[in-house]
């Protein structure tokens, strides 16, 4: 049995909705995971600015700059999450990481002719 091409474009848009709502999905759950951590330690650590304990601050502390770095991972998750849910973003970046520079390495030398005559 054959397919006709106008059978197989909403298969493939189909794809590509489906692989666009799991990329969609995936980023607002890392996004919760890694900013909700922050924020709360943030209004934990406001709390805790009038306490005595020099312990609980400094635990307080601590957890602050684990989460700020969960924080800074938050600008990085879309690459990952693209990386990971799109077939077609792994081949465009295997292509532009790998395949360009191999092309360009390969590359037979050109001689360049100099086309201005020193004056004598």
């Amino acid at each position: 049995v054959q397919r006709s091409p106008h059978y197989t474009k909403p298969l493939i848009r189909r794809e590509l909705d489906r692989q666009l709502t799991v990329m969609v999905l995936v980023q607002v759950l890392v996004n919760i995971f890694t900013l909700l951590p922050y924020a709360i330690v943030n209004i934990l650590s406001l709390q805790m600015e009038n306490t005595n304990n020099l312990l609980l601050k400094t635990q307080v502390q601590l957890a602050s700059n684990i989460t700020l770095i969960m924080y800074y991972a938050y600008y990085a998750n879309p690459f990952y999450i693209y990386i990971c849910a799109s077939e077609r973003f792994r081949r465009q970046l295997i292509h532009v990481l790998f395949t360009v520079p191999l092309n360009r390495w390969k590359r037979q030398p050109r001689i360049i002719i100099n086309q201005v005559l020193p004056q004598l």
